[in-house]
C-alpha cells in the first residue's frame, strides 16, 4: 500500500518523529518530497478500527486514521525503537483517588501503576492513559499503555501488576500492541455511563451511585435526544478547551427496577462535561430549570449550568479503536 495525497483530508496532520506538520498542502508537499518512508506499506486495520497500524520498507512504525475514508492523521517514526509497548485494559473503584492523572501529594490511579511499573523496569515509566478521570470517578474498561526494555511476557506482566496493585484496581487484560499506539489519541468513542438509583438512601451505594428520587423518563429521554449530533458545548464544560464541538452519537436512559442508568457514547468529552449533563437533567426533573437542553446549548454559557451531579455515579464504561 502507498499513501495516496488524493485522499488527504484538508485538515490532516502528519507527525514525523517530533515533527508536526499540518494541513493538506503542506503533508502532501512533505510525502512527496519523502516518497520512501511512503511506499510499499504493510499495514493493517485492527478490529474494524479507522486507525491503521503497521511498517513501511524500511520497518519504520507508521500508522495512519481515516474518517469516511479520507487520511486525517499519519505517524511514522524512523528513530530507533529499543522498546516494547503494551496496551492493557482495567477496571478500577475510584471513590478513593484523586482522579487518573499523576497529582503532586495525591493518590491517583496513574500514579499507582507508573510507580508499579517503573519499579519493574528499573527506571521511570510513565503509564498513560485513554482520559483524564475525575476524583471518585470509576471505571469498567480503562485503557493505558507503557513501555518497557525488558522481556517479560504478557501473561507474567498482568501477574506482576495485579500482585502489586491495591484491591480497588485490577488489569483484565493486558497485550503487546504496536510501537505508536496510543491509548488516548487513537481512541474513536468513548462510553460513559451514570448510575442513579430512584429509592431510599444507601450508605452503602453512596459512592457508587447518585440517590435521586422524582424521575419522569419521558422528560429524560426527551432532554437527552436533544444532545444527541455534533455541537458546541460550551454550557457544559468546566474552563476553557481548544475546541467545545464535540460530536454525541448515543446519549440514553435505561430504567430497571429501581435503578437508571444514563449513557453516553461520543467521539471525546469537554471536563466535567457529563456530570454538567446530569445535574441539569436532575433541574430539570426537579422543577429548578425550566428550559431544555437545545436552549441550553445556543446559550453557549454556564447561565444555567453552573453546578455539577456528584462524581460517585460517573462510570467510563469502554473504549473503541
Amino acid at each position: 500500500m502507498n499513501v495516496d495525497i488524493n485522499k488527504l483530508d484538508d485538515n490532516v496532520g502528519l507527525k514525523y518523529n517530533q515533527e508536526v506538520i499540518l494541513s493538506k498542502d503542506n503533508v502532501a508537499a512533505f510525502i512527496r518530497s519523502n516518497k520512501d518512508l511512503f511506499i510499499n506499506l504493510d499495514i493493517e486495520q485492527i478490529n474494524e478500527s479507522a486507525m491503521y497500524y503497521g511498517y513501511n520498507q524500511y520497518l519504520n512504525p507508521v500508522k495512519i486514521g481515516y474518517k469516511n475514508d479520507l487520511i486525517q492523521k499519519i505517524i511514522i517514526l524512523t528513530e530507533p525503537i529499543n522498546y516494547t509497548r503494551y496496551k492493557a485494559t482495567l477496571t478500577f473503584d475510584g471513590h478513593l483517588y484523586n482522579g487518573f492523572q499523576i497529582q503532586k501529594d495525591q493518590k491517583t490511579i496513574q500514579g499507582e501503576l507508573t510507580k508499579i511499573v517503573s519499579n519493574v523496569n528499573g527506571y521511570e515509566s510513565l503509564v498513560q492513559g485513554v482520559s483524564r478521570t475525575d476524583a471518585g470517578v470509576h471505571a469498567n474498561n480503562y485503557v493505558i499503555h507503557f513501555d518497557s526494555t525488558r522481556d517479560i511476557s504478557d501473561s507474567k506482566w498482568l501477574v506482576l501488576l495485579n500482585h502489586q496493585l491495591p484491591n480497588d484496581i485490577l488489569v483484565k487484560s493486558i497485550e503487546k500492541t504496536h510501537p505508536i499506539f496510543h491509548s488516548r489519541y487513537d481512541a474513536l468513542m468513548k462510553r460513559y455511563i451514570y448510575k442513579m438509583k430512584l429509592s431510599d438512601s444507601n450508605p452503602f451505594n453512596i459512592n457508587y451511585e447518585w440517590q435521586c428520587q422524582n424521575i419522569d423518563l419521558t422528560i429524560i429521554k426527551s432532554n437527552l435526544r436533544q444532545l444527541i449530533g455534533t455541537h458546541d458545548f460550551r454550557s457544559f464544560c468546566k474552563g476553557i478547551a481548544n475546541s467545545y464541538e464535540r460530536t454525541i452519537y448515543k446519549a440514553e436512559a435505561i430504567l430497571k427496577d429501581d435503578s437508571l442508568t444514563l449513557v453516553f457514547e461520543g467521539n471525546g468529552f469537554l471536563r466535567y462535561m457529563i456530570r454538567i449533563i446530569v445535574n441539569a437533567l436532575y433541574l430539570q426533573l426537579t422543577g429548578q430549570l425550566n428550559v431544555d437542553m437545545a436552549i441550553i446549548l445556543k446559550e453557549k454559557s454556564r447561565k444555567y449550568t453552573k453546578n455539577l451531579a456528584p462524581a460517585s455515579g460517573l462510570y467510563l464504561d469502554e473504549i473503541k479503536y
